[in-house]
């Protein structure tokens, strides 16, 4: 088991990417909304560190938001995932589409197997 993190500033993407993991039979993923780094030194420092005084517009403009997906998910699901996430958003290369990871899981509760 794995667990799948997806983080992404596209929040068009989110709901189509669910919908091609429930075709695939892949369930039971949450969303969340979230900040970056960057976003949250902005908003919490009226000190901001120098450099992000000239670029406060363009880091976060107006508190972009952000969505993260995860779910806890079979080792074999991970390519059907990650083919889910190229269908929706093409190529993670390009600036600014997300990024996406998984962490080993060795415990859990309360996950249905099929």
């Amino acid at each position: 088991m794995e667990l799948f993190v997806y983080i992404t500033s596209k929040t068009d993407t989110v709901t189509p990417i669910l919908k091609e993991m429930m075709e695939k039979d892949i369930h039971g993923a949450t969303v969340v909304d979230c900040q970056g780094m960057l976003g949250s030194i902005d908003s919490d420092s009226d000190d901001a560190p120098p450099i992000f005084g000239s670029l406060r517009q363009y880091l976060n403009p107006q508190g972009a938001e952000h969505k993260m997906i995860f779910a806890v998910i079979k080792d074999e699901d991970f390519p059907v995932v990650k083919q889910a996430i190229h269908d929706v958003c093409g190529s993670l290369k390009t600036p600014n589409t997300g990024i996406f990871f998984t962490v080993p899981i060795t415990n859990w509760e309360g996950v249905a197997h099929k």
